[in-house]
C-alpha cells in the first residue's frame, strides 16, 4: 500500500505531524509512506526517524509535474494535513484513490478567539488524527518525536563548547512570527538576569539571522554570559542544535514544537495565543507560561500589535515567572 501524506508548511505544523507518520510505520509497517512538503521543510521530515521518502513541493503552475507524481506512485490513500484550497488541489492532480483530510476545527477556532465557548482543543496532534479516523485506522493519539542527526559543522561545534559541568546551557529563541507572540525583549533581559543570578547557567540566543538583531539587544541589556547564533543554522542543523542545549526558551514558535518533539526541558511563553487553541507543546518537560487573561487569545496565529494597545498579555509576565520555571526545570534535570 502507498501512502502520501501532504502538509506543506510551516515549522511547528510539520513537526507535530510526525505523530500521524509513526502512526502509520507502526499500524501499516508494510506500507510505503510518502511525504509531500516545501523544498525549504524538507530536512524536518527526515528529522522523523522513520522509513518516509520525502518530496519536494512544486507550485501550482507546475501542475504537470504533480499529475506526473501521481501516475508514477498511484497512491492508495492521500492524507491532506493541510487543508487548505492549494492542497485540495494538489489532491485533484495527484489523484490518489482514497483522499483524507483531518479537520481543523476552523469554527470551533474561530469562537475561541472570540471568547463564545469554553471548549478548547487539546492538541493539533489530536486533530490530525482525524484524517486517520477517516481512512478507517485507530490508533491511540502519540506526541512527536524528532531524532537528531550526528552531522556536525563550526558552528554547531562552537554551540557545544558552552557546555561545561555545572553550568546550564539555555537555548534562547526571543522572535516569533508576528509581534503579538513575541515577549518584549527588555523583560526577556530581565528574565536572564535574574535566571543568570539565582542559576548557573549561560545563554545561546537562537533563530533567523534577521533576529540577530534581538540577540544584540539582549547582549546590550543583560549582564549574563550570552552568545548570538542567530542565523547561524540551517534548517537541517537546527535540530541537533537545539538538543545540544539543556533547555530551551521561546515564544510560540516552531522552534517550541522542535524543542517538544526533541523532550527537551522547556519554557513557553504564550501572548495573543493560547494552549487552548491547541498550540501547547506536547511535553511533559514543558512549562508554559499564560497570564490567561479575559481577553486571550485575541487572534489565532498572532498579529502585529495588540488590538487594546495594552499588551498585557505578555507585559504581565515578570522575569520571577522565568525564573520560578526554570527552578521547576532543574527537577526535571535531576
Amino acid at each position: 500500500m502507498k501512502i502520501l501524506v501532504i502538509r506543506l508548511s510551516s515549522i511547528g505544523d510539520i513537526v507535530l505531524t510526525q505523530s500521524v507518520c509513526a502512526a502509520l510505520a507502526a499500524h501499516m509497517p508494510d506500507a510505503e509512506l510518502h511525504y509531500l512538503t516545501k523544498s525549504a521543510f524538507m530536512p524536518l521530515v527526515e528529522s522523523f526517524g522513520l522509513p518516509i521518502t520525502v518530496h519536494r513541493w512544486e507550485t501550482l503552475q507546475q501542475a504537470g509535474r504533480l499529475f506526473a507524481f501521481g501516475r508514477r506512485y498511484r497512491f492508495d490513500l492521500v492524507i491532506d494535513l493541510h487543508n487548505k484550497f492549494n492542497t485540495f488541489l494538489v489532491k485533484m492532480l495527484v489523484m490518489g484513490k482514497r483522499t483524507v483530510t483531518y479537520d481543523k476545527r476552523h469554527f470551533l477556532r474561530r469562537r475561541i478567539v472570540r471568547h463564545k465557548t469554553a471548549e478548547t482543543i487539546h492538541s493539533t496532534v489530536d486533530l490530525y488524527f482525524s484524517a486517520l479516523r477517516k481512512a478507517g485506522i485507530t490508533v491511540p493519539v502519540s506526541s512527536p518525536r524528532l531524532i537528531a542527526d550526528s552531522a556536525t559543522s563550526e558552528e554547531l561545534e562552537k554551540l557545544a563548547a558552552l557546555k561545561h559541568e555545572g553550568i546550564i546551557l539555555i537555548g534562547v529563541f526571543p522572535g516569533a512570527q508576528h509581534a503579538t507572540k513575541q515577549y518584549p525583549v527588555a523583560q526577556l533581559a530581565e528574565a536572564l538576569n535574574l535566571m543568570a543570578k539565582e542559576y548557573s547557567c549561560r545563554f545561546a540566543v537562537l533563530g533567523s539571522p534577521g533576529e540577530q538583531h534581538l540577540a544584540q539587544e539582549l547582549i546590550v541589556a543583560t549582564d549574563a554570559s550570552i552568545t548570538d547564533f542567530c542565523g547561524a543554522f540551517s534548517l537541517a542543523q537546527l535540530v541537533p542544535a537545539i538538543q545540544s542545549v539543556d533547555v530551551v526558551v521561546s515564544n510560540d514558535s516552531g522552534p517550541m514544537h522542535i524543542a517538544a518533539a526533541l523532550h527537551k526541558p522547556q519554557i513557553a511563553a504564550f501572548g495573543a495565543t493560547h494552549p487552548a487553541l491547541g498550540f501547547a507543546p506536547q511535553n511533559d518537560r514543558a512549562i508554559v507560561l499564560c497570564a490567561s487573561l479575559p481577553c486571550q487569545p485575541c487572534s489565532l496565529h498572532g498579529q502585529e500589535s495588540c488590538p487594546r494597545q495594552h499588551f498585557n498579555c505578555m507585559r504581565k509576565l515578570s522575569a520571577r515567572h522565568f525564573s520560578s520555571a526554570l527552578g521547576k526545570i532543574l527537577g526535571f534535570l535531576q
